[in-house]
């Protein structure tokens, strides 16, 4: 399936800078965390940075399922969503990963960020994380009429 097949074109949507995800898990106790996090989408999966003691980096660590949605709600011409779920992972630390996921929302000139962002690149209390999405949903409301693409497997997809 290609981005003509999907309701709009999800390429451009999660390329698009200054536009957040929110990301919900379940602590090891059974309660919700929620994060409106900056992201990058690359190789298939949503990649964040987060401090290693976080709720959802801890929620991780207990193996919880993690879901994510990046949306923009402007109604009635502009109701747009990418919605999944699958199971997140640190991954080995990556300086150029973090670095693009923070020009997104930060500006290509690093000089011009703040210190707390440029450490990130390379401070080991912040962790390279990653969703390979299993499941999920992408939808537009146009005039508040639905359509929509599901998928409840990898295989089946649509994600570019």
């Amino acid at each position: 399936m290609s981005d003509e097949d999907l309701p709009f074109n999800v390429s451009s949507f999660l390329g698009e800078a200054l536009r957040p995800a929110q990301v919900a898990a379940v602590s090891a106790a059974g309660l919700p965390v929620l994060g409106s996090l900056w992201f990058l989408y690359e190789d298939r999966r949503f990649w964040f940075s987060s401090g290693v003691e976080t709720p959802l980096l801890r929620a991780l660590s207990h193996g919880s399922e993690v879901a994510v949605i990046v949306d923009e709600f402007s109604p009635p011409e502009r109701i747009r969503q990418v919605r999944v779920r699958g199971p997140g992972r640190v991954e080995p630390h990556d300086p150029q990963r973090v670095e693009r996921i923070y020009r997104r929302y930060l500006s290509a000139d690093l000089s011009s960020w703040p210190p707390f962002f440029r450490r990130r690149l390379t401070d080991r209390d912040f962790a390279l994380w990653a969703v390979a999405p299993t499941s999920g949903l992408i939808a537009a409301f146009p005039d508040f009429d639905a359509c929509e693409v599901r998928w409840s497997a990898p295989k089946a997809s649509p994600m570019p």
